[in-house]
């Protein structure tokens, strides 16, 4: 099968006709090679690629105003692998095994990465195909239009500069009670000013957000070097305690598998809770600007990251279940007081230390992708100019400090336990979002019904909460258990109604291609609203506060002529 450029593209005037592309199965990556067209709406739009049945390919921004597309596969998958391998490993892992699971642990992480894998593989078949800055913001603003594109990029703000904040915080906070256990709280007095100087001050989260921004102002080459190091040293560090811990592995540990007092309903609350250890694997598809044969290497990446992360959180259970009872297992410091039990003192404090270290860096690959959504929103002219900016090193130092000064203010301030659960629902609302967004391009209203996707998409979002909230909350009594099995057999209903009424885009090729749809995209939303609906009501009430606010600063800067609509790659992929 030859693929050959559109005929009125103007970007494509001498350029081959035909390249040569092998055959594409229905979610698989391909090895051809297309050229890369233009896609940037700033009067760069080129149209998109057909093969000669007329089906559709990706869509390439080729040009990127003067940012250099420089990040291979292994730059990729260090940013994803680097801003979701953390508190999954760290933290999580004891806390499901001594609270949730016990050795069954291994099986919520499964289940989890099953779920992620509903949104994951949405991500991917996007990043082929829009592959611009902005991730999230930019698929909803080519499918919904400009209004839910902004709260995408308020979700996608809260994921990357108040979620690196957070991790400072906390990072400051373990190393400054760290430094008091191991003196007996008896530190120095200068020593004791500066790590407590009073009105709520982080001086080490201060120190660490200040030098993630530091570095990253340094230039972009600067910081794929630290960030591939660094991930390279987090994944040995990680690969150091399981190997560590499946050496020490008795048997006898996993009896009983699943223990009485957890039950079914601990292992499905162990797989919510672990399903916060995938948060971050989406960050590579912000830097999609920036990616060298972007249309094959954005989606392996992203699939890459989340089968890696998925079985090397399982392997992690596995180990750690097996070192130590279940019951004696640390919620807190798991794996390195499980070390400590068995005698290996080295063995604990390098995980330990390792942690420490570790976690700096999980801060700044997660504040670096923000600039780029900065980038996309001043090009689309959402933010002012000067966030579009590229200086003489290729660098949005612009963007850099912005994100950076609230980075430091935030984490210098704010505790941890006060964002935690806004960051989580902020997440999980821009991959509903992003699922949504690959059901507008994948399916279309009928002709004689106009916005009946539109419509039945906004319906099955909202009711994905309220069955949520009835299972979360409403299961106390048969009859509440009652309304949340009807709400969910709507949420059926709706997804078969969109699946019968609502017919396919014109067929296309790419190299990355979601099966099951509508189904797997619905399935991930559901699960992302599910997971909304069990986080605290004040880290919900915070999110909705500041869409509020974002909203109703954009239609008093912008109106409301553009609030919701198609952008033109929406447009070229429905001709």
């Amino acid at each position: 099968m030859s693929a050959k450029r559109h005929p009125t593209s103007p970007a494509l005037n001498g350029a081959n006709e035909n390249t040569s592309s092998s055959s594409i199965a229905t979610f698989s990556l391909a090895a051809s090679s297309l050229t890369p067209i233009n896609t940037k709406e700033a009067n760069n739009y080129s149209s998109h690629e057909q093969d000669d049945s007329g089906h559709h390919l990706s869509l390439v921004d080729s040009s990127h105003h003067g940012v250099e597309r420089h990040l291979t596969l292994f730059d990729l998958v260090s940013v994803g692998v680097g801003s979701t391998v953390g508190s999954g490993i760290f933290v999580l892992s004891g806390i499901i095994a001594r609270n949730l699971a016990g050795p069954a642990s291994a099986v919520c992480w499964a289940i989890s990465g099953l779920s992620a894998l509903g949104s994951g593989a949405c991500y991917a078949e996007l990043a082929g195909r829009i592959t611009t800055d902005g991730s999230s913001y930019s698929y909803v603003k080519q499918t919904m239009g400009e209004l839910p594109a902004v709260i995408a990029a308020l979700c996608l703000t809260y994921e990357y500069v108040v979620a690196s904040a957070a991790i400072a915080r906390s990072w400051g906070d373990k190393l400054e009670d760290w430094l008091r256990i191991s003196n007996n709280d008896d530190l120095p007095y200068w020593l004791d000013v500066a790590l407590d100087p009073g009105l709520g001050f982080n001086t080490l989260a201060f120190l660490v957000s200040t030098g993630s921004v530091w570095i990253l102002l340094c230039g972009v080459k600067e910081s794929k070097f630290v960030m591939n190091i660094f991930t390279m040293l987090k994944v040995g560090v990680v690969m150091l305690m399981v190997i560590g811990g499946l050496c020490l592995m008795d048997v006898s540990n996993f009896t009983p598998f699943l223990p009485k007092s957890f039950g079914f309903s601990g292992l499905m609350h162990g797989a919510t809770t672990s399903f916060f250890g995938y948060l971050g694997f989406d960050e590579v598809c912000c830097l999609g600007g920036e990616a060298i044969n972007p249309e094959k290497n954005m989606p392996r990446a992203v699939m890459i990251v989340l089968l890696f992360v998925t079985i090397l959180y399982i392997v992690a259970a596995i180990s750690l279940t097996g070192m130590q009872p279940y019951y004696e297992i640390n919620a807190t410091t798991g794996f390195a007081s499980a070390f400590l039990a068995n005698g290996h003192t080295l063995f604990g404090n390098l995980v330990a230390i390792g942690e420490l270290v570790c976690l700096p860096f999980v801060c700044l690959i997660t504040v670096m992708a923000h600039p780029r959504l900065q980038f996309a929103m001043a090009e689309d002219g959402l933010l002012p100019r000067k966030f579009g900016e590229v200086d003489d090193s290729g660098n949005l130092s612009n963007g850099i400090w912005l994100s950076g000064i609230v980075l430091v203010l935030i984490s210098s301030f704010v505790p941890f336990t006060v964002i935690d659960d806004t960051i989580s629902s902020a997440v999980l609302v821009v991959y509903s979002l992003t699922n949504s967004s690959l059901l507008k391009l994948r399916r279309k209203s009928p002709e004689d019904v106009p916005f009946l996707l539109e419509k039945l998409l906004f319906a099955f979002n909202v009711m994905c909460y309220i069955t949520g909230l009835l299972f979360v909350h409403g299961c106390r009594s048969s009859f509440g258990k009652f309304i949340a099995v009807v709400s969910f057999l709507s949420l059926f209903i709706l997804c078969m109604k969109i699946d019968a009424s609502c017919p396919e885009c014109n067929e296309y090729v790419s190299y990355f291609r979601v099966p099951f749809v509508p189904f797997l995209p619905c399935a991930g939303i559901f699960i992302n609203w599910y997971l909304v609906a069990q986080l605290s009501f004040i880290g919900n009430v915070i999110l909705l506060t500041s869409m509020a606010v974002s909203i109703i600063i954009y239609l008093c800067a912008h109106g409301s002529s553009n609030a919701f609509g198609h952008g033109k790659l929406y447009h070229h992929l429905h001709e």
